[in-house]
């Protein structure tokens, strides 16, 4: 999101400053899409563009619509196209269709040798075959009505979509490439369906989504080519595979010498106490082959009054959702928030929590602590878990940036492992995109793609592996072996339940770490011996308190809420309300002036 806010900000900006005479001078008054599903299953696509040319004179416009489209690792997508006319009253309306780089059809109209300024209506029509998509329970257009590659501002968009059936669901997007914001409105009615769009800066679209039932017109689904591949190219003969062997020993002993080097954890130098206590600084090397799974003597308190959070953080150098599930619990746990349970509904209904924040100080709580409140309680100091669906997921990753920051100033890691994975991860990328590239020249020109193959093996094996390179300092591996040590003694509570019996409220003080080790029933079930009712205040249940079924609540809750705060409404894809594996959307493309 952040991304796509930049991106707008910047087209704006340019637009703002005149980047170019063209930006500066030439708008988009009016552009109205009519899309007739036609009963064929055909499109039939009617575009007024009301363009203004301001003083800049101009011959006439062009429109680039995409008729060729990735699908799959064997096929394109054709949108096969056909212009049934062009009309203007106020400009010259010759057109010509051509075909230009990247599966593009460019309609190219005016006068060559005539030049226009101000304010002109073109009105474009056109028919394409393979627009539609087919799921189970319905059938789908997916259509990028008005393209992200205007460079021209539009200062209205409306979208009409006729459908041979009524239609059952919409949806409408709107924004850069890969946003998803809603539109000015949307509407639906019978058989049509209407969405505007008001204020559109350069380089911004609008994405129709309508589901009609299945069967409502016939051969719905895509029409594919197949593309040229490196089979008959691959040059399996002796002397290209011998130098594909020869070369992959080279390219892949190179990266895993560089995950080895890079990606392993330090420790300080010294005995095994210097190592998890802490030696002297600077005093470091990496962990010797074979102890990077070393751990400390048990012990009975997190160590350094760890947070959950942090212990999550620094054990999988992930800050996941799992680890923000358990803040929340700690946070109440310390009187921060109450969880209140929410009686389903129905027998089949969701289970649902309200939180409910309480009048504690914010002294002592750590900054992702802090992000984690702020974010949960808004709109106020009570909100339901389900409330929370496809809104927090902005604020789900400013707090777990917050995590990332904590852990590096902490001094457990140099740099921030999402930074580092996210580094490695475009190494391995760009790796990859010019092995596939090398493969493929070695293909098409010397008929040895073989040879170029363990490239392509060797920059995935760097992309894959760049989850493995955030390293650990010597302090942070200290640490790691200690909280191991901790959570073999909250793995196995029932062999030190005399320790814990003596002292107060440890069961709920240590739950949230039990929920970040994934151990809350064996914690529960190691306290029930004991008879003794914890102080669970923070927690409201209609239900007796019992240990096995509270821990199964709370699990419940951590899990749930993992999904509830992670989840994002549903974009763009192969089906614009599923998600489903096949499909996808046409359209877009964009046009401009000449």
């Amino acid at each position: 999101m952040r991304r796509v806010l930049i991106v707008t900000f910047l087209a704006g900006f340019v637009v703002l400053i005149g980047g170019s005479s063209a930006l500066a001078a030439e708008v988009i008054r009016r552009y109205d899409v009519l899309l007739a599903i036609e009963p064929s299953s055909d499109l039939l696509i009617t575009e007024t563009i009301e363009y203004d040319f301001g003083t800049d004179q101009r011959r006439g416009i062009f429109r680039d619509v995409p008729t060729r489209l990735h699908y799959d690792g064997t096929y394109n997508r054709l949108y096969p196209l056909e212009v049934v006319s062009v009309s203007s009253t106020t400009a010259p309306d010759e057109y010509a269709v051509e075909e230009i780089a990247g599966g593009i059809t460019r309609i190219r109209i005016g006068d060559p040798d005539t030049f226009i300024t101000g304010a002109h209506v073109y009105e474009i029509v056109y028919r394409i075959r393979g627009g539609l998509n087919s799921f189970p329970g319905h059938d789908e257009l997916y259509w990028n009505a008005v393209g992200h590659e205007w460079a021209a501002p539009i200062e209205r968009a409306r979208v009409r979509v006729e459908a041979p059936a009524s239609i059952t669901r919409i949806a409408c997007l709107s924004g850069p490439v890969g946003a998803h914001f809603s539109c000015t409105t949307e509407r639906a009615r019978g058989n049509v369906a209407t969405f505007t769009n008001d204020g559109m800066l350069p380089y911004q679209g609008v994405t129709v989504v309508v589901a009609l039932p299945p069967g409502s017109v016939p051969a719905v689904g895509p029409i594919l080519e197949e593309r040229l591949t490196f089979t008959n190219a691959i040059g399996a003969r002796p002397a290209p595979i011998g130098g594909a062997v020869a070369l992959g020993v080279l390219a892949i002993g190179g990266v895993a010498g560089l995950l080895w080097t890079r990606g392993r954890d330090s420790v300080f130098r010294g005995s095994q106490v210097d190592q998890v206590m802490g030696g002297t600084p600077g005093q470091e090397r990496r962990v010797p082959l074979g102890q990077a799974d070393a751990e400390a003597p048990v012990e009975f308190a997190p160590p350094q009054d760890l947070r959950p959070g942090q212990i999550g953080t620094l054990l999988d150098e992930h800050a996941n959702t799992l680890d923000v599930s358990a803040t929340i619990v700690d946070l109440a746990v310390r009187g921060h928030l109450r969880i209140e349970e929410i009686p389903k509904r129905w027998v089949l209904g969701k289970p649902d929590w309200r939180l409910v924040r309480l009048d504690a100080s914010d002294e002592g709580l750590l900054g992702y602590e802090r992000t984690l409140l702020a974010g949960l309680f808004v709109t106020g100091s009570e909100v339901e878990l389900s409330g929370l669906r496809n809104v927090f997921a902005t604020k789900l990753r400013d707090v777990q940036a917050a995590m990332y920051r904590d852990v590096v100033a902490k001094g457990w890691f140099r740099q921030s492992p999402d930074k580092v994975r996210a580094r490695w991860r475009g190494i391995g990328l760009v790796a990859f995109v010019l092995s596939i590239g090398a493969t493929y020249l070695l293909a098409t020109q010397l008929r040895i793609g073989i040879v170029g193959v363990p490239l392509v093996v060797a920059s995935l094996v760097l992309l894959i592996g760049a989850k493995r390179m955030p390293a650990r300092t010597a302090e942070g591996t200290a640490l790691v072996r200690r909280i191991r040590g901790f959570e073999v003694v909250i793995d196995k509570a029932e062999t030190h339940l005399s320790r814990w019996a003596e002292q107060e409220q440890v069961f709920t003080r240590y739950l949230p770490y039990a929920i970040v080790f994934g151990c809350t029933d064996r914690w529960a079930k190691a306290f029930e011996p004991l008879g003794v009712e914890p102080d669970t205040s923070w927690y409201v249940s209609s239900r007796p308190f019992v240990y096995h079924e509270f821990a199964h609540s709370i699990d419940g809750f951590s899990v749930t809420t993992s999904g509830t705060i992670a989840s994002t409404p549903s974009g763009s894809g192969s089906s614009g309300f599923s998600g489903g594996s096949s499909g996808g959307g046409g359209g877009g493309g964009g046009g401009g002036s000449w």
